[in-house]
């Protein structure tokens, strides 16, 4: 059971929260709170467990739809809406989701019921294929969703949060793909900004999928956070077959190559080559005959209309979104003892919620030590005394708001950095006065800030990294 005090700690040390608008890249303090609001779809033991966030608050819970899915809709304390789907049950139905993991192409559309055509695009690429029971779940939830979006984007809200663990995850995933395709194509949700966290989701579709998704989502808006003792999001079981490989490959000509190579050569050539292909492809074609065909009939039994696609030939399988691992460690195996008779003991919300408030009280911890004034006393590669022997660059980092102001050693400046682990980001541009500036010490700051994208430290002194090379060294100012 999951040490309620730990949850508290975590939101109350946390110095970052939802900013006024939604900033991209994995936020540790934000996840955590998501967590508290996806954990309200257990029943009242469970729940119980794990309390929602303050000032977070449930403002739909939508019917039981498909393939027993549901959403909920939650309000952040600074009005970000939140969709939060549910992840598997106990039902049978609700895994017979899971069970039913043949792959369909990401474009297509669906017979879900005798009067709903599901039409559906994730994305363009022509052998991009996801799974196809979290793509009948997505289906059924989907007119709910846009529904409350256009609601929501009448009244002035353009940023949103999708968010789900386990199944509820991979739906995510698939829901994402939907509502930026969607967004690219037409004129609906124009100006909305969406950012995902999949939390213990397993993968949802081939590496053409995962390619578009994160293409889509690049820029630190979408998230894939696993817990590395987790089995959960290993799943589906992947296949790959030479057809898997982009249209121009090695092996597209293959059988040429051996057959044009001299005996005993082609003999010993084709001979490997057989026993590598020829059981890829067999155990491809029973994944589409069992986890396709023959659990569709199951399907069909609970949903009438619903007309079994034609099935794709990938089965290869892979993670999509930018991955955050939440480390297992010798603490986290004794909070949570491994039982092979308890497969789910590292899936569940409250192992996840250990591990992200363990590595939440960490990141505050670094963040607090960079925080404050700092003047810089080397830039690599140049004399530094020589170039600013009257007045030297000043930087001035606070890691609650991601804010920093100082002085080029001539003009001064204010913007916005990005702050995860020991990684600094500082955007290329930023807001600075004019002032004619003599020598070339403010060219030579600006360039190398603009390089750097991690830190560490060291007492009062931090270094600026690029890679692993140090790039400007920085003292603290009373």
């Amino acid at each position: 059971m999951i040490n309620r005090l730990i949850f508290f700690i975590a939101i109350f040390i946390s110095i970052q929260s939802f900013a006024q608008n939604l900033r991209p890249g994995f936020e540790m303090a934000e996840y955590i709170k998501l967590l508290g609001v996806s954990a309200q779809f257990g029943d009242s033991a469970y729940s119980a467990k794990i309390a929602p966030p303050q000032g977070f608050k449930r403002i739909y819970r939508s019917e039981t739809v498909g393939l027993e899915n549901q959403w909920d809709l939650w309000m952040s304390d600074t009005g970000i809406p939140i969709i939060s789907i549910r992840g598997t049950t106990a039902s049978q139905t609700s895994w017979l989701a899971n069970f039913y993991s043949a792959m369909v192409p990401a474009k297509g559309a669906l017979q879900l019921t005798k009067d709903y055509r599901f039409e559906y695009d994730l994305a363009s690429h022509p052998q991009a294929a996801v799974h196809i029971g979290w793509l009948v779940s997505t289906g059924f939830l989907l007119p709910g969703i846009l529904a409350k979006i256009d609601s929501l984007h009448s009244t002035g809200k353009k940023e949103f949060i999708i968010l789900g663990h386990s199944q509820g995850g991979a739906i995510a995933y698939l829901l994402t793909a939907y509502l930026h395709q969607l967004q690219k194509q037409s004129n609906k949700l124009e100006g909305i900004r969406f950012k995902t966290y999949g939390s213990a989701a397993p993968k949802p579709g081939n590496i053409f999928f995962a390619y578009e998704y994160e293409n889509m989502t690049q820029g630190g808006w979408a998230f894939n956070v696993v817990n590395s003792a987790d089995w959960v999001p290993q799943t589906p079981v992947s296949i790959q077959t030479i057809t898997d490989f982009n249209s121009i490959n090695p092996f597209k000509n293959a059988k040429d190559f051996i057959g044009k190579s001299k005996w005993p050569k082609n003999w010993a050539l084709g001979y490997a080559y057989g026993r590598l292909n020829k059981p890829s492809n067999k155990a491809a074609r029973n994944y589409r005959k069992y986890l396709g065909k023959y659990v569709s009939s199951s399907v069909k039994e609970i949903l009438p209309g619903y007309e079994s696609p034609e099935y794709d030939n990938s089965m290869n399988y892979v993670r999509a979104g930018q991955q955050v691992v939440l480390l297992a460690d010798t603490n986290y195996f004794k909070k949570f003892p491994q039982d092979e008779s308890k497969v789910f003991v590292n899936h569940f919300h409250a192992p996840y919620l250990y591990l992200a408030s363990r590595d939440r009280i960490g990141e505050v911890h670094r963040n607090h030590v960079l925080h404050g004034n700092w003047e810089v006393f080397e830039i690599s590669g140049i004399g530094f005394n020589d170039i600013y022997s009257l007045r030297k660059p000043v930087i001035n980092l606070d890691t609650a708001t991601k804010k920093f102001n100082g002085t080029t050693s001539c003009n001064s400046f204010t913007g916005n950095f990005t702050l995860e682990n020991n990684k600094i980001h500082f955007p290329e541009s930023f807001a600075m006065t004019k002032m004619f500036c003599e020598g070339g010490g403010e060219k030579i700051f600006l360039e190398a800030l603009n390089k750097v994208d991690g830190y560490k430290v060291d007492g009062t002194t931090v270094y600026f990294l690029h890679g692993e090379d140090i790039i400007m060294g920085l003292r603290k100012k009373s």
